[in-house]
Formats: C-alpha cells, sequence, structure tokens
C-alpha cells in the first residue's frame, strides 16, 4: 500500500475538490494518513537483491516539487528504487519525538553569560499544517499543492520505484536512541576534528537547511563548545535512522556529507550520489525529465537489463569522479553517444535496410516481401501478405514468422534495452 493508496481512501476518490476542503476535513485526513504512516513500519520490508537509496540533501525531502523534477528523473536512472520523505507527513507533523534545543553559552565582555538555544524543533515548523491552521484558505492550498505534486508521479510511487515513507514514526520510536548516538558523536574527537575543518555550508542541520550555525560573535563557554556541532549530528543520526527504518542505504550528495559519514563509521565503504555525472547522462539519453519519470517503471520491466545500465553507469562514474566539468562532459559523451546511436540505428533500421517499417505494435515488411502483423502470433496471418508469398493459411504464417526471424530487427538487450526504451519515449514525446 501506497501514500496514493491512503490518500484515495482519506479523500474518497480523486474526484474530490481539494481547495474546498475545511479545516474539520484536514484534520480529519491527517488522522487517517497517521494510521497509513505507523502501519509502514509495521510490514517487514521485502528481501531484494538491492536495497532502496535515501539520496540525501533536497531530493529526500521535497522530491515531488517542480523544481526537483530533475534531480529526481537523474537519480531515478541510476537507482532501482529510492526512498523518500512523504511530505504530506512532514506537513502534518507536530514534531514528536524531536529532541529539546540545544543550548550553546557565549562570554560576553562583562563575563556574563548569553545563551543561544537552536534545534529542529526551532526549524522544522516553517510551513506546517499547525503553523497556518487558523488560515484555512492556506491550508488547503498547501495541502492540494502537496497532493497534486504526488500524483503526477503516480505511476513510479504505485509501482514501489519510489518509495514514500514519513520520517516521524522512526524519529519518535528511536528518540532515546537518537539522543545516545547524539551524545557519543558530540564527544567524539574525531567528528569534532572533521567538522572543524570542513566546509560545513553543504552540510544540513534540518531537511530545509544547510549550512546553519547559530552562533554570537563571542568566545564560546568551554563546555559548551561540542554542541555546536549538535544539529549536524543530529541531522545525519536521524537520516540513518531513517534510512534503516525503511531498509534504505543513505547516500550522500557532496563531499562534506560524505566525510562526515565515513569519519562516524571509521571511512565506511560508500560514494557520494553522482549527481553531475547523471545530469551529463540524463542530457544525452532523455533530454526531458517528464519522460524519465514516465518511464521509471517501464525501463526496470527486465531487472537484468536495468543491472547492465546500472553497471555501466557504475563504472562511468569511477573513471569520472575527479573530472572537472568539462571533462566530465566530453567522457560522457564518448562513452554514451556511441551506444545511443546504435540504438537508433537499430529501432530504425534492420538487416534489409528500410525494408522494416512500424504500424503501431505490427512490424511490416514492404514491397513484394509481404506484410507481417501481430495476429502472426495467435496463427493468423494477413490475406494480402499470403498472397504475396503463394501460400495461405498455417503455411503462410510459418513462412512469415520465418522471414521476421531471419530480417526483423533483433531484440535490445542488457543497458541498451533502458536506452532504447527512454529513446524510444522521448521520439514519442515529440
Amino acid at each position: 500500500m501506497t501514500i496514493l493508496d491512503a490518500l484515495d481512501g482519506a479523500l474518497g476518490g480523486r474526484g474530490t475538490d481539494l481547495r474546498k476542503l475545511s479545516i474539520r476535513d484536514l484534520d480529519e485526513i491527517a488522522d487517517l494518513l497517521e494510521e497509513f504512516w505507523t502501519a509502514q513500519y509495521e510490514v517487514a520490508p521485502t528481501l531484494t537483491a538491492s536495497r532502496s537509496a535515501f539520496v540525501g540533501g533536497w531530493i529526500g525531502p521535497f522530491f515531488s516539487e517542480p523544481m526537483l523534477r530533475r534531480d529526481l528523473s537523474d537519480a531515478l536512472l541510476y537507482y532501482p528504487k529510492i526512498m523518500v520523505l512523504d511530505p504530506l507527513a512532514d506537513f502534518f507533523s507536530r514534531g514528536e519525538g524531536l529532541p529539546e534545543l540545544w543550548s550553546v553559552g557565549y562570554v560576553r565582555p562583562d563575563r556574563e553569560i548569553n545563551r543561544v538555544a537552536s534545534g529542529p524543533a526551532m526549524w522544522r515548523n516553517i510551513g506546517t499544517y499547525e503553523s497556518i491552521r487558523s488560515d484555512r484558505a492556506s491550508a488547503v492550498r498547501r495541502f492540494a499543492s502537496i497532493v497534486d505534486n504526488l500524483y503526477l508521479l503516480e505511476q513510479p510511487i504505485r509501482a514501489g520505484v519510489i518509495d514514500v515513507r514519513s520520517q516521524w514514526p522512526i524519529i519518535k520510536a528511536r528518540s532515546g536512541q537518537l539522543e545516545t548516538a547524539l551524545q557519543s558523536d558530540v564527544g567524539s574527537a574525531a567528528l569534532q576534528h572533521y567538522l572543524s575543518a570542513a566546509d560545513i555550508s553543504g552540510l544540513h542541520v534540518w531537511d530545509s537547511i544547510t549550512g546553519l550555525q547559530v552562533s554570537m560573535n563571542l568566545p564560546v563557554v568551554r563546555r559548551d563548545a561540542p554542541m555546536q556541532a549538535a544539529p549536524m549530528l543530529y541531522y545525519l543520526a536521524k537520516t540513518l535512522a531513517v534510512a534503516d527504518g525503511g531498509d534504505a542505504q543513505y547516500v550522500p550528495t557532496n563531499e562534506a556529507s560524505l566525510g562526515l559519514l565515513r569519519t562516524k563509521y571509521n571511512d565506511a565503504v560508500v560514494r557520494t550520489h553522482p549527481a553531475a555525472m547523471l545530469r551529463e547522462v540524463a542530457r544525452i539519453a532523455v533530454p526531458s525529465a517528464d519522460v524519465a519519470l514516465r518511464e521509471a517503471v517501464a525501463i526496470r520491466q527486465s531487472s537484468d537489463n536495468f543491472e547492465d545500465w546500472r553497471l555501466s553507469l557504475q563504472a562511468l562514474h569511477r573513471t569520472t569522479v575527479s573530472d572537472d566539468a568539462q571533462t566530465l562532459r566530453e567522457r560522457v559523451e564518448e562513452t554514451l553517444l556511441p551506444k545511443v546511436h546504435s540504438v537508433e540505428r537499430e529501432l530504425g533500421s534492420s538487416s534489409l535496410g528500410s525494408s522494416f517499417r512500424k504500424a503501431g505494435a505490427d512490424v511490416v515488411i514492404d514491397g513484394a516481401v509481404g506484410a507481417a502483423t501481430g495476429a502472426i502470433a495467435a496463427g493468423s496471418v494477413d490475406p494480402g501478405a499470403a498472397a504475396l508469398l503463394g501460400v495461405g493459411g498455417a503455411a503462410a504464417a510459418g513462412a512469415l514468422r520465418w522471414l521476421l526471424r531471419q530480417y526483423a530487427p533483433a531484440p535490445i538487450g542488457g543497458d541498451q534495452a533502458v536506452l532504447a526504451t527512454l529513446i524510444k519515449a522521448q521520439q514519442k514525446a515529440e
């Protein structure tokens, strides 16, 4: 069951005019969805060959927003499945399970102490239902916008390619463990040393905030100094807990986040999300983000083909990981363009050159050779084709199958099958 199934039930169908909902309606919808979000973690995860990827940065919490459609599309070209945070759960959340604000003291010239408090309990409330509940129009408008964006991704969500989960049951259930992990991390000399030298501008302190460090231009109270790192360390612990709850693997999106993760886990074997490489791949293979999203399920119809595609991208990533932007672009072009052109030739030609042309789901052989339709598979045959061949009935069907086996374009497999699906969809869209 997906969030869209839960929404279908809560809304009583897709025909509901969301902008006419009342605050009471929204309250009831929130209660119904809360049951679904809790139940998500009561179901044992399905054992699969590969876990979902929980991509860090903005994709996780904001995957459904139009401004991130291209980034989501790129990620779906690479990972078999991705786990993302449910935007409706964040909208309706009351912040249960979050830690108290962390307080850091700063010494004034008169030796008095000024204290600065910060933490996710302060930051997560921006734009939530409870913050705008008194304004029905704003609350309904925001709810409708989130729902509309989710339904635009209906196919990959319902197919399980995009696993949409609430983070709040995990935050609440593991609040004690998260507090223990934070205390350990704050006291870690290795983590403190890393953060003191790292570029923290790319480090998240909450889902919607990066690089924030609330401080004063005064000397910090020595015993409080380690707590300056609490927001970044809590965010990492929370992210890992949520990924674990969804049987996913957290994938950092920048070197600073990767370094923090490796420091925490003693140089764990993990790589960053290859965003730049995927953007170049998408530029060549599927220029339209909408096409990649629509075909997210289709390119996974053969798990072997998609795995071949993924392995080829992994190999490409390994060779380009240190490239500058121009070198990356050139190397991706050198690797992918020959494959794209090969697939385009396969889709548009055969060993008889232009003798084959497509007619819907049928394959037609031009001229005196004859015509083969999809009905061949059912044992029937086009009368015109039979006449051209000088045979009839079962003999005609057999002759046409023989022709197709010899002269029809060979099936495209492996990583090129994924490219073929994307290219055909792009051509159809044009």
